[in-house]
């Protein structure tokens, strides 16, 4: 008889997908509880008892550049297998892509991911099989990594004391950007330095209470780049993440 088990998440979480698509493969039943009242992200996930049965409780991100470091190691591997352990997909594939979905659908651009042609094949490869598609649905590839990069390059000195995700919203000539930045200290760190002025006057700034539930929907939209985004009225287009 296959396993079964309740899986505590939020929608869209590629972690949980991991579990999802090996279920797949294993006839595995999982129960998704990802929901209020049954999960609520930023809540049931902080309290005594979900940290004690999971005690990380948290999801993390990882840099740009590491990612064609990561890329070209696969790359080489997967120049002569069809999958990264042998000749079927195992636990290793599975996790791996789901570790690369967001970047495939959010910043590997054709020209960003057109050296890693191996990786490129293999990625392809396992997001078209019925498993996979069961849980992930069709996955649209990046067409257009998102233009903070000028922006982002002057604030370079920045990195230590600053974390943000920023979303470009809407379509060309119907556009908008946003975003959730985190500093040390309690003030914008902007007026410092003239390079880091250049852009910052141009939008509208404004300091989130912690402890608000407004604060709480929009730390995850901007960190998970999924939800609804009422504040903003357009649709999700591309974004980026500066740390």
């Amino acid at each position: 008889m296959a396993a079964a088990g309740t899986l505590y998440t939020y929608p869209e979480n590629w972690r949980a997908f991991k579990a999802l698509i090996a279920a797949q493969y294993s006839g595995a039943k999982i129960k998704v509880l990802s929901t209020p009242p049954q999960f609520h992200f930023g809540q049931t996930n902080k309290t005594p008892e979900f940290l004690k049965k999971f005690p990380v409780g948290k999801a993390t991100e990882y840099a740009k550049e590491e990612v064609k470091r990561v890329l070209g190691i696969l790359d080489s591997h997967l120049k002569t297998q069809t999958f990264l352990v042998g000749e079927r997909i195992t636990l290793a594939d599975i996790t791996v892509v789901c570790t690369l979905l967001w970047l495939y659908k959010q910043v590997l651009e054709p020209s960003f991911r057109q050296p890693y042609s191996n990786t490129n094949r293999w990625f392809v490869t396992c997001i078209n099989q019925p498993q996979f598609k069961a849980v992930l649905g069709e996955v649209k590839l990046c067409e257009k990594m998102a233009q903070f990069d000028g922006m982002f390059q002057r604030l370079d000195k920045l990195r230590k004391n600053a974390f943000s995700s920023v979303i470009l919203f809407g379509t060309n000539n119907d556009s908008t950007i946003s975003g959730i930045w985190v500093f040390r200290g309690q003030e914008l760190a902007f007026p410092l330095s003239p390079d880091w002025q250049v852009d910052y006057e141009s939008y509208t700034w404004r300091k989130l209470d912690a402890d608000s539930e407004e604060c709480k929907t929009l730390v995850k939209e901007y960190f998970t780049w999924e939800g609804e985004f009422k504040h903003v009225g357009k649709a999700f287009n591309q974004g980026k993440i500066f740390k």
